[in-house]
């Protein structure tokens, strides 16, 4: 992706300087720049460097282990003979480092993993560990890493990804800790609105506005998954807001985290549900965030009267 402007902004150059006609120029362009950048990635071995290191991040992505256990079978090239060894030895020192913590297998109606071959497919996860994902997701998308750092990051998980598996981990968070918590957020604050927001100004109601934002981002967020920024407002509005918005995304997250659910966000609910490897789990992981979101909405509008 990087290659082809560079390539395409030098064939222009040399199509305009040496008057190649307007036809040709285009060919060239459209199709001897991709063909040109193809044929330099493959002997060049770049093509089988960047699918390793993406097979490599998509792996780490699902916490699934960077290289099956009878990997030493495989036929290696030279690249990944020198790679392999290191990753391996990561795996190790990792799965050494969180077998003397905490971690779920097996042990929880709602955590439970989905299949029986999750212990030897996955590495072990400490608990906890997704609930801080589910935090960072959170104050992430505050800072403006959501699209410079998440999305990226989804996109690159589901590429290349085999079959049952087209789905996305991150997704499923990012439904969660953003789409269901904003939805949740929304819902309360359409059940109860705040007190500061009851007062009527010139006969009409000062909470017109928040009302319709409200209920416009919760058919989104339910409908299309997208339209999470209507929460802020709220989220920094009250400190219970947030702090529940977090602990629905921390919560919520932990679910997905140990049951490994794959899902995508952009879509209405029911079908992100459809979709999941783990129907349940993205199922009861949804329920978490918008239950818990909701209560503290209510909870904080509910406070805010007797003020």
């Amino acid at each position: 992706g990087a290659l082809i402007p560079v390539v395409l902004s030098k064939v222009s150059k040399f199509c305009f300087r040496y008057h190649v006609t307007a036809t040709m120029t285009n060919i060239l362009c459209g199709g001897g720049v991709g063909l040109m950048v193809g044929v330099l990635m493959h002997f060049s071995g770049l093509s089988q460097l960047l699918g390793l290191i993406t097979g490599i991040i998509r792996n780490l992505l699902r916490w699934r282990f960077i290289l099956p256990e009878n990997g030493s079978n495989i036929q290696m090239s030279s690249l990944e003979k020198v790679i392999v060894p290191v990753l391996r030895n990561l795996q190790e020192q990792w799965s050494a480092l969180a077998s003397n913590l905490p971690t779920v297998f097996y042990q929880s109606s709602i955590l439970q993993a989905q299949t029986i071959q999750c212990s030897s497919q996955f590495l072990p996860v400490p608990m906890g560990l997704g609930f801080l994902y589910g935090c960072i997701f959170v104050y992430g998308s505050k800072i403006g890493m959501y699209h410079s750092l998440f999305l990226p990051a989804i996109l690159l998980e589901m590429d290349s990804a085999s079959m049952g598996e087209e789905a996305s981990l991150l997704g499923a968070i990012d439904e969660c800790t953003l789409v269901m918590v904003c939805a949740g957020i929304c819902l309360g604050n359409l059940t109860l609105p705040p007190s500061s927001q009851r007062k009527s100004q010139r006969g009409e109601s000062a909470n017109s506005g928040m009302r319709s934002l409200s209920w416009q981002a919760l058919k989104t967020n339910i409908l299309c998954g997208d339209f999470i920024e209507a929460a802020y407002p709220s989220m920094e509005s009250s400190k219970i807001v947030n702090g529940f918005a977090y602990l629905a995304a921390g919560l919520s997250t932990e679910i997905i985290i140990q049951r490994r659910v794959l899902s995508s966000a952009y879509m209405p609910l029911p079908m992100a549900i459809w979709i999941s490897n783990d129907r349940w789990g993205m199922g009861i992981a949804c329920s978490v965030a918008l239950a818990v979101s909701l209560f503290g909405t209510l909870a904080s509008n509910l406070i805010s009267l007797y003020r």
